[in-house]
């Protein structure tokens, strides 16, 4: 298993926002709705971030809490 990373999502915001606010966990203000390529376009965001290629960030599904969990191979 690889690194995990959570992300707190909130789309349609008025802007795009991606920050780092803990220890593997990011904020994430989407500026679309939520659809079937969210968690792709997220994973996009994580590798850039993090500095990762993009395929080596895959979604792992949902905490209890409504975060979003990506694990990084």
């Amino acid at each position: 298993m690889g690194k995990v990373i959570k992300v707190k999502a909130r789309f349609n915001a008025s802007r795009g926002k991606f920050e780092k606010f803990g220890d593997g966990m990011y904020l994430a203000y989407l500026d679309f709705p939520e659809d079937n390529d969210s968690t792709n376009v997220i994973a996009s965001l994580i590798a850039r971030q993090i500095g990762v290629p993009g395929g080596s960030v895959e979604f792992a599904g949902k905490d209890m809490h409504g975060n979003l969990i990506f694990e990084v191979m």
